[in-house]
């Protein structure tokens, strides 16, 4: 092969090898195509000169830069890619059964430091103190929730009481 027809090859395996990386995890793929890329400017500057190796480079930088802006603005929209990319934040699965918690008391089940885990109505729930160190068998009272942690606080009310 002549010196052009490799900076083609490695150019077209180079482009062809990151846009597989998006579908084989493990950054193997997409340095080994950021590596080809890098070789086809090398030869290119190497056999051919200072010319073809910057034009060579400008072809590989726009030509990268055009295909992650391209891919950004279309790769969401195919079939593949509203598979791939979460729709929406993750919710509790019943947010008014976890709304309804609100103001119910329950017992430290495990120390609260200041991650454990309660008793409440016959349930264990995986709750945060607000702060302070909760001893096994305390009465602690939900408080609020914060996306999909429960906070609670220590309190000196009955266990199975709302506040």
């Amino acid at each position: 092969m002549a010196g052009i027809d490799w900076i083609i090859v490695l150019g077209i395996v180079g482009f062809l090898l990151l846009a597989a990386e998006v579908f084989v995890p493990g950054m193997v793929l997409g340095i080994l195509g950021a590596l080809s890329l890098v070789a086809s400017v090398v030869v290119a500057y190497l056999k051919h000169g200072t010319f073809v190796g910057s034009v060579t480079l400008v072809v590989v930088l726009v030509g990268s830069t055009v295909g992650f802006v391209a891919w950004m603005a279309l790769f969401p929209r195919t079939s593949i890619g509203r598979k791939l990319i979460l729709a929406s934040e993750p919710m509790p699965a019943d947010k008014s059964r976890a709304d309804g918690l609100l103001g119910q008391i329950g017992e430290a089940l495990t120390p609260l430091r200041p991650a454990g885990t309660i008793l409440l109505d016959g349930r264990k729930l995986d709750v945060i103190s607000e702060g302070e160190l909760v001893e096994a068998g305390d009465a602690v009272e939900i408080i609020r929730h914060e996306g999909l942690r429960t906070i609670v606080r220590k309190t000196a009310g009955a266990v199975g009481e709302s506040a």
